[in-house]
């Protein structure tokens, strides 16, 4: 992927097809990739702030 991005490549675009074609010289990342392929980060945040402003 850095190698991808120093190449000036849309890794949002590409990168899917970028890992495919990495992990042909890779095994390790093809395992990788079948077993985490289709996990995704889709949620909401639970951050909020737990703060409260000082009065002043």
């Amino acid at each position: 992927m850095v190698k991808a991005r120093n190449e000036g490549r849309d890794i949002l675009a590409e990168g899917p097809e970028i890992l495919k074609k990495a992990a042909q010289h890779s095994p390790a990342l093809a395992a990788a990739l079948e077993t985490w392929g289709s996990v995704t980060f889709d949620f909401a945040s639970t951050d909020t702030p737990d703060v409260l402003p000082t009065p002043s």
